[in-house]
């Protein structure tokens, strides 16, 4: 759709729409499951069947490696850890291509051939990190295992790393900056940070620069603890009772579902709190000193897996309910809120097990794979890893506007929310000919963030112009804006522009046009025409100026601003909304 808005020497459009690149597959309570591994339908429980390339037992936790797009399975009580070619291409019951902590894929014993870097013994949780690192919480063995390109590893290779153990022959239980007892989840942050949930000593680790650490190299951080020499559990905001997972979303907020007190606990600046920290929110019971379980849209029974995707969204397995509950933007919820979705219940008051494809049999660690839009739930009793196709974060154009003046074009446009977006390309059509490309403007990847753009295209003659945006993302998908027409013309009036965006919260842009070089006043006033700000009193020059107003003291209602010179004045409206 074409808009036109035309004036003597401004141009000003805004339009609302959703620039959508992906086909949308919304979110649903209940949802069914779009692909299965362990099995070759949704309704078969293995049940502990002899281990082979595609049975699992007791699957625990998935990860995509970030740099191949191969998926790996931590499969429990097969004492193993699978990889598969790919996470995207997969489909229902594919086979394995190597295992790890075991010597063929059909041996399931524990330690086999002796505590060692090739042995497992009961795993609970892989991540991968940005280099291709595969994690590893080798829970029984009390330890964490770290194999470098593990894309590359073959079958039965040994890890070239591990802490929680001065070596790879021992696996004795400790309480120490070096030791660990029964860790059941990890996570590598963006800052190459590993943070583990060492469960029976009821804290979480924090591992700085964890690549580079030694064989039983100390921890640097610790939580639900005031150091690293105590265990007791407890019901506050700084302790902590069998914490199972862990993960750290892009603001680097930590968030631990704290199993035996039923929540989940978010702790924000992680990375820089200090030992014994507080947390700063909590999931699952309405304040940090209540620990009783339930089943309700605000209620867990032994959460063990929680994981954030590219949209804010929270998932927590809640395995003693058979069920994902989902917190749409977490970060933002208060203390004891309301789940927003529901996976493998039909409502929030249900907790059947079920082996269906809407169905769950205590799942435990989730792991969202952004790139390619996929929810993976181990379902640790149903023997089998669910995998669900969902929507991706759009980019959402909410405005797109264009400013002419002084044969110059000026461009804004805004975004609520933005995945994989590499940016902007803008381009132009004058007089109705083709679109070219006269511009590109570098997006801001994934985000929920609002996010304000300009562009400016100068040196233009007068006439008819028109614009669009192409939108494109890193894998090379592209979508295209509506298009705005504006024509340019020569400076020959004055005018206050409407300031943008508006409402506002808590910065907005105001715009005016000068016909001449003139001494010009813009000032801000209340509702009762005091002034409160003044923007500029100076010379300037001919032509479009633009200034940034913070309103970050005030408080939400409606202000005025106004333009003053020797030969104009005018004054607008605009709208504080916190």
């Amino acid at each position: 759709m074409k808009h036109l808005i035309k004036s003597f020497a401004v141009i000003i459009l805004l339009t609302a729409s959703s620039m959508s690149v992906y086909p949308q597959v919304p979110l649903s309570d209940f949802m069914p499951a779009n692909g299965v591994l362990g099995t070759t339908d949704f309704v078969t429980n293995t049940n502990y069947a002899s281990p082979s390339t595609t049975t699992l037992a007791e699957p625990f936790c998935v990860a995509v490696d970030p740099t191949t797009g191969k998926l790996f399975v931590a499969d429990l009580d097969n004492r193993r850890v699978l990889r598969w070619s790919s996470a995207d291409k997969m489909i229902d019951g594919s086979p394995a291509e190597v295992v790890l902590g075991q010597p063929d894929f059909v041996t399931r014993t524990r330690n086999t051939g002796g505590i060692s870097a090739a042995s497992m013994n009961a795993p609970r949780s892989v991540y991968v990190d940005a280099n291709g690192t595969l994690w590893v919480a080798d829970t029984e063995n009390n330890r964490v295992l770290r194999f470098d390109n593990a894309s590359s590893k073959l079958s039965s290779s040994n890890a070239d790393g591990v802490l929680g153990q001065p070596d790879f022959t021992s696996n004795t239980a400790g309480t120490t900056a070096g030791l660990l007892s029964a860790p059941t989840s990890l996570f590598v942050d963006g800052s190459g940070n590993l943070w583990v949930a060492d469960k029976d000593n009821n804290r979480v680790l924090r591992f700085n620069n964890a690549s580079t650490k030694p064989n039983g190299g100390n921890a640097d951080g610790v939580l639900g603890q005031v150091d690293f020499v105590s265990t007791t559990s407890g019901t506050s905001a700084s302790t902590m009772d069998a914490p199972w997972g862990v993960h750290v979303d892009v603001s680097g907020k930590l968030w631990v579902a704290d199993r035996f007190n039923s929540r989940v606990l978010r702790f924000d600046n992680a990375s820089g709190l200090a030992n014994g920290s507080v947390a700063n929110g909590v999931l699952g019971q309405t304040d940090f000193v209540s620990s009783t379980s339930g089943l309700s849209q605000s209620k867990f029974d032994g959460p063990r897996g929680v994981f954030m995707d590219g949209a804010g969204r929270l998932y927590v397995g809640d395995e003693g309910n058979s069920r994902v509950i989902v917190f749409t933007d977490a970060a933002n919820k208060s203390d004891g809120a309301d789940a927003d979705n529901v996976l493998g219940q039909p409502d929030f008051i249900t907790n059947v097990a079920a082996t269906t494809a809407t169905g769950l049999n205590y799942p435990s660690n989730i792991f969202i794979d952004n790139p390619n839009n996929h929810i993976w739930i181990p379902d640790t009793y149903s023997h089998r890893v669910l995998r669900y196709d969902v929507s991706p974060l759009p980019v959402e154009l909410t405005s797109f506007s264009a400013v002419s003046q002084n044969k110059q074009v000026t461009l804004n446009w805004t975004t609520a929310t933005e995945l994989n977006n590499n940016g902007f390309e803008i381009q132009r059509s004058y007089a109705n000919s083709e679109f070219v490309t006269v511009g590109f403007v570098r997006g801001a990847g994934t985000t929920t963030i609002k996010q304000d753009y300009s562009f400016s295209d100068k040196d233009l003659s007068e006439g008819n112009y028109s614009y669009r945006l192409k939108q494109i993302d890193f894998s090379g998908i592209f979508e295209y804006s509506d298009v705005i027409e504006v024509e340019v013309f020569g400076v020959d009036n004055y005018s206050l522009l409407q300031n943008y965006p508006n409402p506002f919260n808590p910065t907005t842009k105001i715009g005016y046009i000068l016909q001449d070089r003139t001494n010009v006043k813009i000032v801000v006033m209340n509702s009762l025409g005091e002034e409160i700000a003044v923007l500029a009193n100076e010379m300037q020059d001919q032509g479009l100026h633009e200034l940034e107003f913070s309103a970050a003291t005030l408080s939400s209602g409606i202000y005025f601003y106004s333009i003053q010179t020797m030969q104009f004045s005018e004054t607008k409206k605009m709208i504080l909304m916190k």
